[in-house]
């Protein structure tokens, strides 16, 4: 009997003990299952979260202030496919202005910096996944990354790229060395005169290449006549500045160092010089020695500069500002704007919106360039804003119409003075000031 109860007692132990193992595999099964179950879960929305996060890149689309590394890399790229589409439209030619070679340069240097393959060459798969945060899942950026059309044909978007970069070198070289010959050729209505062979052949040879249509002939020697010592009207110097900077950024030429803009300003004013604003040119005739200083783009250093040394010498200029571009890095702040246009020393007048070469875009796009641009700067300023300097030196003749609806007058980027009586109202001629000049270039400028 004791020894049946000893049996019944450890069969009872056993299942006891096999129950609580078999319940205890079960429960850890159990919760095993729920954390993946958990995890999936989480997976799931994580990747949900990721694709919503980036659908405007496999879209194509810049989204507005990104918060994250990984977003603006991808900006930043979808900005360089806007450019490399832009390709497509460009012609070389365009950058080519015999009237200013100098000015086509820089607009060369500015389009190549624009269009500087780094950013392209540097992006890779490798450079996405070092910018991703943990909030994130990897593959699901990386499906859209692959999916994304333009990195598809990254290799040939590069290719484009530098195949415009290549031919824009090209042509900076041609126009540096037409540049050299500069003073061997002018303008003579519809006509470029050459002056000697070597000038007549290297404009042909540019003029063929590009197809310019332009009309080239080798000047003719002129018959002397009674009145060939007569002196034309010398005109009214206007002044082209952009910078004044001890150290220059960007393309350095534009940067006048202080102490020469300095000494500039202290010449005209012990020479007898009187500054005129823009719109007075017409008036020019009732000053002996009438000038007009101009500033582009609106730097922070033509208030912190240029300003003060003005105001030292009494003297006016006009200041042609990127309406949307203040408040930028390196440019002046809207209060900076509003103290100097709170001087009657400064005439405020507009550099366009975004300062985009004008004679390249569809009539849409200058009408909203000219009129919003006037429409802000005499919002901040309580000027009316009667000028327009074109970016770049880029017009055309729907540009200049354009123009005449919103303003009195039109600054182009062509050498040569303004004879008041006769004015290019809408294609104003200026003379560049650069930095290399002292203060005897300065004066010969007059």
């Amino acid at each position: 009997m004791k020894k049946k109860k000893i049996i019944c007692i450890s069969i009872i132990a056993f299942l006891l003990v096999a129950f609580s193992i078999g319940s205890s595999v079960f429960y850890k099964n159990y919760k095993k299952e729920q954390k993946i179950k958990q995890e999936k879960l989480i997976a799931q929305k994580l990747v949900k979260k990721t694709n919503e996060k980036y659908a405007f890149y496999l879209e194509n689309k810049i989204i507005e202030n990104p918060q994250d590394e990984t977003s603006k890399l991808f900006n930043q790229v979808l900005e360089e496919e806007k450019k490399n589409e832009e390709i497509n439209s460009e012609e070389i030619k365009s950058f080519i202005n015999l009237e200013n070679i100098e000015t086509s340069i820089n607009s060369i240097n500015e389009e190549i910096s624009n269009y500087d393959i780094t950013l392209l060459n540097n992006f890779s798969k490798k450079q996405v996944i070092n910018s991703l945060s943990k909030d994130v899942d990897k593959n699901t950026v990386l499906k859209i990354y692959n999916q994304n059309k333009f990195i598809k044909k990254l290799k040939e978007e590069k290719e484009k790229r530098k195949k415009y970069l290549d031919k824009l070198l090209i042509l900076k070289e041609e126009l540096s060395d037409i540049n050299a010959v500069k003073n061997l050729f002018y303008i003579n209505k519809d006509n470029l005169v050459a002056k000697n062979n070597d000038a007549l052949t290297k404009l042909q040879n540019l003029n063929t290449k590009y197809n310019l249509n332009l009309k080239i002939e080798l000047e003719q020697p002129k018959p002397i006549t009674q009145n060939s010592s007569v002196k034309e009207l010398a005109g009214v110097p206007i002044l082209c500045y952009h910078g004044v900077l001890d150290e220059p950024w960007g393309i350095e030429s534009l940067f006048v160092k202080t102490s020469e803009f300095d000494a500039q300003m202290k010449y005209l004013k012990e020479n007898g010089y009187t500054t005129l604003f823009a719109s007075e040119i017409s008036k020019a005739n009732n000053y002996e020695k009438p000038v007009i200083i101009t500033f582009d783009d609106g730097y922070k250093d033509v208030f912190t500069n240029a300003f003060p040394i003005l105001k030292k010498y009494n003297l006016k200029a006009n200041i042609y500002i990127i309406s949307a571009w203040l408040n930028g890095d390196v440019y002046m702040s809207i209060a900076d704007l509003q103290e100097m246009a709170s001087s009657s020393l400064i005439e405020v007048g507009s550099h366009t919106v975004n300062h985009k070469a004008l004679a390249k875009l569809s009539e849409s796009d200058i009408e909203y360039e000219l009129k919003t641009s006037q429409e802000d700067l005499k919002k901040i300023t309580g000027q009316n804003i009667t000028g327009i300097a074109y970016p770049t030196g880029s017009f055309d003749s729907r540009v200049t119409n354009i123009a005449s609806k919103y303003y009195n007058y039109g600054l182009s980027t062509i050498n040569g003075k303004e004879n008041p009586q006769k004015l290019n109202t809408y294609t104003l001629r200026r003379i560049y000031v650069y930095r290399k000049y002292n203060i005897n270039n300065f004066m010969n400028l007059f």
